[in-house]
């Protein structure tokens, strides 16, 4: 499997995330900031970044922490990413952490990405508005 690039990497950055409200349950750390928005996990990845399996699994780590045990719907903000690791794909299609994923993206680049990993164990669909996402994935919450 060869690995997937699409531009230069860019450095971590401290949070990717919008601004947070303060009290908000957030995990922020390396090129991610996975936050909780009424029993919705939000993913955001830093634009510029080329992610790798460490990249996944850090992640995760927010994913596990934020979700107190449940399969909560997943919305990922993919906007502005280089790419993505064969290593770093096969740990996302064999993620079994949330109950849905809406990829959000901002063009073809971005559509991509969503495409390379939406065969995964979770149900998956590309979105290119935030809040269509957010009501797509909530529906699995619902049990639409």
């Amino acid at each position: 499997m060869h690995q997937i690039f699409l531009g230069n990497a860019a450095p971590a950055r401290p949070c990717p995330g919008p601004g947070h409200t303060p009290g908000t349950r957030r995990h922020c750390a390396g090129k991610h900031c996975v936050e909780v928005r009424s029993g919705l996990l939000v993913l955001w990845w830093a634009p510029g970044s080329l992610l790798t399996v460490t990249d996944i699994l850090e992640s995760y780590e927010g994913i596990r922490e934020l979700s107190d045990g449940y399969l909560l719907p997943l919305v990922i903000h993919l906007q502005g990413m280089v790419g993505i690791t064969a290593n770093a794909r096969t740990a996302m299609l064999e993620c079994d952490l949330t109950s849905r994923v809406a990829f959000v993206g901002t063009g073809p680049v971005d559509q991509v990405i969503a495409a390379f990993v939406e065969q995964s164990l979770s149900e998956s669909r590309y979105f290119e508005s935030p809040a269509k996402a957010a009501a797509w994935a909530r529906e699995a919450r619902n049990g639409d």
